[in-house]
Formats: C-alpha cells, sequence, structure tokens
C-alpha cells in the first residue's frame, strides 16, 4: 500500500514504454475522436445543406403554385368567357372598336334535308366612323324578299349631309336626315335583341368549334314557345359575330356566313354614294 507521501522517483523503462503505450494509445483515440468529431460535423454540415436545399426547392414549389386568389380570378375569368351573355356583350363592344372596315355577309337557304344551298343574296357594308357629325356607311342586301315576294335589291348610303335609300325596281330615291342609328351593325342582327331584359330568347353556350376558318364561340338562342332556334358563332380572337342559323317553325332555315372583313381598308366619301340614283327623280324627307 502506498503511503500518502511516497518518494519521487524516475519511472521504469517498463513504466516508461507503458507511459509511451498510453500516451500513444490515448493520442490515436484522441485522433480517432477528432475524426468522429469532423465527420459528425460534416454530416451535419450536410444535413444543413440537404435541409436549406429542400426549404429552398419546397419554396420555388410554392411560388410557381398560383396563389388560391389566382386560381379564383382564373376560375371567375374562365366562367366570364364561357358565359353565352358575356361573349355576346364582348361582340357588342367589339364592334365599337373599329374606325372602318368593309364586309360581306353571304346568305343561303337551307333545303328540307338539311343542306344548305347556294347562295341567295348578299350583304355588302362600308363603314367609316366621323367625329364631327353622323358616321358614314354604305350597305348593299340583294335577294331580299319584299312583300312581293320578288327577290330585289336595297341600296343605302350615309354621309353627314344625308341618308339615301333606294330599292330596286323603284323610280324614285329617298333622301333623310342622317343619323348614327341607321347605321348598320357588323352583326347579322342588333345583338342587344339576345340580351336586353325583355329579350325571348334562352341562351346556351355549346363549346368552341371552328367554321368559317376561324376558332368561334358557339351560341345557342331558342324561344320560350321553341318557335325559333337560332345559332350564332363568334370568333374568339376579334369578338365579331361570324356565323348565323336561324330556324323558324314552317321554314327550312337560312345560314348567313361572314365572307369577308377587312378593318384596314382605305374609304373615301367616294365609297358611300349610291352611283346610278341620278337617273330617278328625288324625295327629299329631311
Amino acid at each position: 500500500m502506498l503511503t500518502a507521501c511516497a518518494e519521487d522517483r524516475e519511472p521504469t523503462e517498463t513504466e516508461q514504454v507503458d507511459e509511451g503505450d498510453n500516451e500513444q494509445v490515448e493520442n490515436g483515440q484522441h485522433q480517432e475522436d477528432q475524426v468522429e468529431t469532423e465527420v459528425g460535423e460534416e454530416e451535419t454540415e450536410t444535413d444543413h445543406e440537404l435541409d436549406d436545399s429542400s426549404d429552398d426547392e419546397k419554396e420555388k414549389d410554392e411560388e410557381d403554385q398560383p396563389s388560391e386568389e389566382e386560381e379564383k380570378d382564373e376560375a371567375i375569368d374562365e366562367e366570364d368567357v364561357l358565359n353565352p351573355v358575356d361573349i355576346i356583350n364582348r361582340a357588342i363592344e367589339a364592334e365599337t372598336q373599329f374606325s372602318s372596315y368593309s364586309l360581306e355577309w353571304q346568305h343561303h337557304d337551307v333545303a328540307e334535308d338539311g343542306s344548305v344551298m347556294e347562295a341567295k343574296g348578299f350583304t355588302l357594308i362600308k363603314y367609316m366612323e366621323n367625329e364631327n357629325g353622323p358616321d358614314y356607311f354604305y350597305r348593299e342586301d340583294s335577294g331580299v324578299e319584299l312583300e312581293e315576294n320578288d327577290a330585289s335589291t336595297i341600296y343605302e348610303a350615309q354621309t353627314p349631309e344625308a341618308r339615301t335609300l333606294y330599292i330596286e325596281g323603284e323610280d324614285q330615291v329617298t333622301l333623310q336626315t342622317a343619323s348614327d342609328e341607321f347605321v348598320p351593325t357588323i352583326s347579322i342582327r342588333d345583338l342587344h335583341e339576345f340580351t336586353n331584359q325583355t329579350a325571348p330568347y334562352q341562351l346556351n353556350y355549346r363549346g368552341i368549334f371552328e367554321t368559317e376558318g376561324y376558332e368561334a364561340y358557339h351560341i345557342f338562342a331558342e324561344t320560350e314557345k321553341g318557335d325559333t332556334e337560332i345559332n350564332l358563332w363568334f370568333d374568339t380572337e376579334t369578338g365579331i359575330q361570324i356565323r348565323q342559323n336561324e330556324f323558324f317553325a314552317g321554314y327550312n332555315g337560312t345560314v348567313s356566313r361572314l365572307t369577308m372583313f377587312d378593318s384596314d381598308v382605305e374609304l373615301t366619301e367616294a365609297d358611300f354614294q349610291i352611283s346610278y340614283s341620278s337617273q330617278y327623280p328625288v324625295i327629299d324627307e329631311r
């Protein structure tokens, strides 16, 4: 047993070796512990990097995904586009965007078997906006069936000075006061007939179809009595009407097709005259 105050002495050779081995073991253990610590730190740093990368990817995915408000807005916009009243109102608004244009509609009867017959008539319209008075327009309707059931052609032309009206076969030309209320629409009918509060039509959206070289919205309009059916197509790009099929009780129906529309046409006052109206006496109703 060692006494409390043992003498100081040099370690024997064996003790020195053992002590050196212990130091080596301790140093080796320390190095291993240091390596493990460094590896642990590297693994921790890698884990942090992976966590940061996952967080970044999560944030990016969250940024790429539309918010609930954006999804709601997109849904509302889509509903608006597919609403037949909104499509017609868009067409009405679209017609006001053109300061000038030239167009042609062709009209066809429908045979008993449902086939579309050759064109029986056409409508030509030229239009030019006038900021200082009534607008200019020229309209020519051929193949119009009047009370006598004879196909005829009706000519209308308007300048700020007067509206001129001539019906083929008559021996007079009528002059009336010019007014924007006479200006024809691009569409076959005044489209307000389908959207005002007293409109007799029930409207249904049928989808987007290719017709007359256009991608077009198709709307089906039917009276409550079911005695009139009208199919309308509107260009998805410009909004204007490009086709119309009408079917009435006891009548096979009519198909009207927009065969030409040019909004870049250059027009002058000479385009708004009825060329041979001077051959007939004039009735001035102004």
